[in-house]
């Protein structure tokens, strides 16, 4: 099959409005055409039996179309390398220390987390099930908060921000450069999405790290 009648077919397969399960029998015929296409290819760019420049950048340009094939047969599903090396880099559960893990709760409801140390900082984990959803603009925020925090003098360090699906619910997961044991209180707020860096002073959700 030529190169362009495989991404036609490759793209033909990603243009219907939801991708349906893959056809295996149109899959086996795209990665059989895209092996047959590698297999056929006389020598390496460097090689000078490959036929000169002109047959050089042609060898070029078909790799690059075989890397895109490869490509699409990973947003496909096709079980490739590719698709493995991706999948396994991370997996649910942040391998470290569990530091804490317990409810989170206050005038907003309750939920879950966990404070795990790593090798890139504290992972955090927030699974929330009954948070109000906020106006169009606003956002919920995540703070590590010390001892003798203050509207005047704060020691605090954000995590990051979330909503909640429109079910209420959350379930996010952050990575943040802090010590617990400095910054023992876990802080929730609404914010009002004014651009303001400073943290509201509606606090939904707390769970005291040192307890």
């Amino acid at each position: 099959m030529p190169d362009d009648d495989l991404l036609s077919e490759l793209g033909a397969a990603l243009t219907a409005d939801q991708l349906p399960d893959p056809d295996p029998a149109r899959i086996a015929r795209i990665r059989a055409a895209a092996s047959a296409r590698a297999s056929a290819r006389p020598g390496t760019p460097t090689d000078p039996s490959s036929g000169g420049p002109q047959r050089r950048l042609a060898a070029r340009a078909s790799a690059r179309r075989l890397l895109v094939a490869a490509m699409v047969l990973v947003a496909l599903g096709v079980g490739v390398v590719v698709g493995s090396v991706l999948s396994d880099g991370g997996g649910d559960d942040p391998s470290g220390t569990v530091e804490y893990a317990g409810p989170i709760s206050g005038v907003g409801g309750e939920g879950t987390l966990s404070v795990t140390a790593t090798g890139i900082g504290r992972v955090v984990e927030l699974d929330t099930t009954d948070l109000a959803i906020l106006p169009t603009g606003e956002y919920y925020e995540v703070w590590f908060v010390g001892l003798g925090d203050a509207a005047g003098a704060p020691r605090r360090i954000s995590a990051g921000t979330f909503h909640p699906d429109l079910d209420g619910r959350s379930e996010v997961r952050f990575a943040v450069a802090v010590d617990p044991a400095r910054f023992p209180l876990v802080q929730i707020t609404a914010e009002p999405g004014d651009g303001d860096p400073a943290p509201s002073a509606v606090v939904v959700l707390e769970a005291d790290l040192s307890q």
